[in-house]
């Protein structure tokens, strides 16, 4: 009994010196663990066509009610928004009993609601009908630049620009269709807008006016395509036969391994370019496992843990390429590698949220949402996590006539300008 006790003293003493000496370590480990809890804790959810949805005309208010409730007990976002969150809620609860007349009706309420919040992670999940397909935007005008099969299939080539949807010039159904966009950002809401305009929560056809060279044709575009297989999220390439090129499309699937296939073509170059124009994000654990490829020194992730540089770290002069449209966890990333020191920004300023741990809820009557949970926070060197995009170190941007000369002008500058 004695051994038994002083084993049991000596074990207890020894835990104590390790927390004790390593307290930031088992700080890490536990914010880690409750992270992968509380991903591991989320909710499976049923998504439906906003037609579909299962809640009747007479359940609106009560169901809309139990919506604003779990937002307020859970989302901590809108408190540094400055806007009365009650008064939003009294806003739409009196146009859902006015108003809302069909599941359409409601379920389009809901999401000016969600888009009222100013939160680019929070929103309502629909089914939608999509021609999966994002358009390019440039200076405010809508592209089609490498179109799918189905748009092809469709009449649509290659340096078309979109000028009417459905009769309506182009730039109006953008502005009628921005108070239904869940963003943290004027500028991320546009540009999500936008690019959104071949899926649509209500029509399963658009008609789109479009213009190529100096003609102008209308054709008819149906929204009925399924989600793409998982494409390759990164590949390379090489420039002038000294700068490296790795465009990341997503934080998702097994991007960490190919990203690390094509950074062994490209990783004794003395130029990289690491491109995330088109990314909007995925897994954030994934970019901080990217980014200890590309940064030199130890540095806290912004997210929480640790960035540790790989072995092989890259040693050259880094580049990072952003837009707009770069959000959630590669936004992250992009501010983690501005904090290293070691990547000069070219591009536009990020989205503005980076996540804030999003979650999913269910509605009383079984609609799905999510929203984010975690504190208003900073980074390690204390920039906003949301609200705020990344300012990139060289601002550049694309115009028409390069678009139709086929000119990427950020890497252009990048080339011309900074190796």
């Amino acid at each position: 009994m004695k051994a038994l006790k002083y084993f049991a003293i000596t074990l207890l003493a020894a835990i104590c010196l390790l927390v004790l000496t390593i307290p930031f370590s088992v700080t890490i480990f536990i914010d880690e663990l409750a992270n992968y809890l509380s991903r591991s804790s989320q909710i499976q959810i049923q998504t439906y066509y906003i037609a579909d949805i299962p809640v009747e005309p007479e359940n609106f208010a009560e169901d809309f009610e139990s919506i604003h409730r779990q937002v307020v007990e859970n989302c901590s976002l809108y408190k540094q928004k400055g806007y009365d969150i009650d008064s939003i809620y009294t806003t739409y609860a009196n146009r859902i009993g006015s108003s809302a007349r069909s599941k359409t009706d409601y379920g389009m309420m809901l999401c000016e609601y969600f888009a009222a919040l100013r939160i680019g992670h929070a929103g309502v999940h629909f089914n939608l009908h999509s021609a999966e397909y994002h358009p390019t935007i440039v200076e405010d005008r809508v592209f089609i630049t490498n179109p799918s099969e189905h748009l092809i299939d469709c009449g649509f080539r290659n340096n078309d620009e979109i000028i009417t949807i459905n009769n309506t010039p182009t730039q109006q159904y953008v502005k009628g269709r921005l108070k239904y966009t869940s963003a943290s950002t004027d500028e991320y809401r546009l540009i999500r807008t936008q690019s959104g305009i071949f899926a649509s929560q209500t029509d399963s056809t658009i008609t789109c006016g479009i213009r190529r060279g100096d003609d102008v044709l209308t054709l008819r575009l149906p929204l009925n395509c399924s989600p793409q297989e998982p494409q390759p999220q990164a590949h390379y390439k090489i420039f002038n036969d000294s700068v490296g090129y790795i465009c990341i499309e997503s934080m998702m699937y097994d991007v960490v391994e190919e990203f690390a296939q094509a950074y062994e073509q490209v990783r004794h170059l003395p130029y990289l370019i690491i491109d995330i124009r088109h990314n909007g994000g995925g897994n954030s654990n994934n970019g901080r496992l990217i980014a200890e490829y590309l940064v030199r020194n130890p540095q806290k992730h912004c997210v929480g843990g640790d960035i540790t540089p790989q072995p092989n770290a890259y040693e050259g002069k880094l580049f990072l390429l952003t837009s707009n449209y770069t959000f959630s966890a590669a936004e992250s990333f992009a501010l983690d590698l501005k904090e290293s020191g070691n990547a000069t920004l070219v591009g536009e300023p990020t989205a503005g949220d980076t996540g804030c741990l999003p979650k999913n809820f269910v509605s009383k009557y079984g609609i799905a949402f999510r929203i984010p949970t975690r504190e208003p926070s900073l980074s390690p060197k204390g920039f906003p996590m949301e609200g705020v995009g990344i300012e990139p170190h060289y601002q550049i941007e694309q115009t028409v006539n390069d678009l139709f000369d086929n000119r990427d002008t950020a890497i252009e500058y990048i080339l011309n300008e900074l190796c």
